[in-house]
């Protein structure tokens, strides 16, 4: 049974400040080596987003692998769709608006594959060859650090998530979006058109006054989902269940070369209904529950599902999409990612 170490949101007094709690939580987990190369994952966060992991929380990672002998630098990759992160130049100046740069960090801010998202190494895992990133690849150790959040197309999103979208290259996100190409319901549009100029693919086209998917070109990316105020656009059961499955199997593929030399923190506030990839992030849908932290990416994951759950008395995630992300969880148990059976441990 894993272990699951989670510090509470209540902070009643300064010695119980949450973010005092990185240390604690990251020596009960911690296997970093003197001399590790350490990627440190998260996602940075859109422009406009401020959902997303306050860099306070992330320092204090960095300083803890520091204090370890370790040589951090944070990470992440760029997107398929628009927005400011679909090239390394225009993350990096959106990190560093955010937060995260080498002087607030005291770390390099690396963009895991490269200027255009083309830097990857191929990673054979069950049968697939997957394109992770290869910044991420070639490092000795990974830190996960994910908001728990919800999520338009994987129901919710945290360390599989993160593990196994935010650690591929534009080539692996490809794969994984292949199976997650939206369908439109015509009833509900009222011809905004903004859809039009907002696809990334430019696979969405007005043919005779009505709205209509060029599925050759669609990459599955889901930014029209979000975008569309309606609710044209949309995921059933079937292809979000097949879209996380390939998400399970990208998280295996970046962890395979790692053999248990990564740990995974998530992070259960702000729980804002979709990704930290908006412009946008809404008012959190419950209270802060917390942190957790974990050696176990399928065991933190469902130890947070299960605490949002409580938490709001419902699954408030699938409420909300429509979509049931414990498939994804279910999944990387099957493919061996860890165990969805857990202890919590409290600190």
């Amino acid at each position: 049974m894993a272990q699951v170490y989670f510090k509470s949101a209540s902070t009643p007094y300064a010695k119980d400040a949450l973010h005092l709690s990185i240390k604690k939580l990251m020596e009960k987990i911690s296997t970093i080596e003197k001399g590790d190369i350490v990627a440190i994952k998260l996602h940075m966060g859109e422009l406009g987003n401020i959902g997303y992991i306050r860099p306070v929380f992330v320092r204090k990672v960095v300083d803890f692998v520091k204090g370890q002998g370790g040589k951090p630098f944070i990470t992440d990759t760029t997107t398929l769709y628009g927005g400011h992160r679909g090239n390394a130049i225009d993350y990096l100046m959106a990190a560093a608006i955010n937060g995260f740069s080498i002087s607030s960090m005291d770390c390099p801010v690396i963009i895991a594959d490269g200027l255009l998202g083309k830097d990857e190494e191929i990673i054979g895992v069950d049968g697939y060859k997957i394109a992770v990133a290869k910044a991420i690849a070639e490092a000795d150790y990974l830190v996960t650090l994910s908001h728990f959040k919800g999520h338009g197309m994987a129901g919710f999103g945290g360390a599989i998530k993160n593990l196994g979208m935010g650690c591929c290259s534009k080539a692996g996100k490809t794969w994984q979006h292949e199976e997650s190409k939206p369908l439109y319901d015509e009833s509900k549009c009222i011809l905004c058109r903004k859809c039009l100029t907002f696809c990334p693919a430019d696979a969405i086209y007005e043919e005779n006054g009505k709205i209509k998917i060029d599925y050759e070109k669609c990459k599955g990316c889901g930014a029209c989902t979000v975008l569309c105020e309606q609710g044209c656009f949309y995921l059933t059961n079937d292809i979000a269940r097949e879209f996380q499955k390939r998400v399970a199997i990208a998280a295996k593929a970046a962890m395979k070369k790692f053999n248990g030399k990564a740990t995974f923190i998530n992070f259960l506030l702000d729980i804002t209904p979709r990704c930290d990839c908006c412009s946008f992030a809404d008012k959190p849908l419950i209270d802060d529950i917390g942190i957790l932290a974990s050696s176990d990416a399928v065991a933190i994951d469902q130890a947070s599902y299960d605490l949002v759950c409580k938490e709001a008395g419902k699954d408030i995630f699938y409420e909300l999409h429509g979509i049931d992300g414990t498939a994804q969880i279910r999944e990387g148990e099957k493919l061996g990612l860890g165990s969805r059976e857990y202890e919590l441990v409290e600190i």
